[in-house]
């Protein structure tokens, strides 16, 4: 995955949350603490399926720590921390795996 692909992924993630919010009314009672739990599990789902290959094996070290870095920024509940957090680990992941070649 190449940085641009990266940036475009992460433009169009984010726009769209960021017109959700400037053009949805704010969900109340019910439905926002629905809502409020959906999204967690929506990141695990996520985060275990990149974990998953068609092999009995592990996936790759930048990818095992691109999940450990949003898995560790995970409780603050903040997408955009994960996002980052994720982008950091998988880049310092590709570091250590060139450094050891």
């Amino acid at each position: 995955m190449n940085g641009l692909l990266l940036a475009a992924i992460a433009a169009i993630t984010y726009g769209s949350r960021l017109a959700a919010m400037a053009i949805l009314p704010r969900p109340t009672g019910r439905l926002e603490q629905v809502l409020a739990r959906v999204t967690p599990a929506i990141f695990a789902s996520i985060a275990t399926l990149s974990l998953i290959t068609e092999q009995p094996a592990l996936v790759e070290g930048p990818i095992l720590l691109a999940a450990l870095g949003a898995l560790i920024a995970a409780p603050r509940r903040s997408f955009a921390l994960c996002l980052v957090a994720g982008v950091l680990g998988y880049f310092a992941g590709e570091a250590i795996a060139s450094a050891m070649r």
